[in-house]
């Protein structure tokens, strides 16, 4: 997927979390390990609280630090 923003390919992930963890990216085909969560690696900064576990699809830009996530809200 090329980036709206830079037009840049974006890197395929999820967001992730759980009660234990902080939230984070884990890109397409790589498992984060215990050992990346303690070094911080792929910690979303903007996540204020976390409650449940989740996986949520999502696509990454390393240049423009944002990211593109498909959803629909239930009414």
């Amino acid at each position: 997927m090329l980036c709206p923003w830079c037009e840049r390919e974006m890197q395929a992930g999820e967001i992730i979390g759980d009660a234990r963890s902080s939230v984070r990216f884990q890109p397409e085909g790589k498992k984060l390990t215990f050992g990346d969560s303690l070094c911080g690696i792929g910690k979303l900064t903007a996540i204020k609280s976390k409650w449940v576990t989740f996986y949520l699809p999502a696509h990454y830009c390393s240049h423009c630090h944002k990211m593109v996530v498909e959803t629909d809200v239930a009414k």
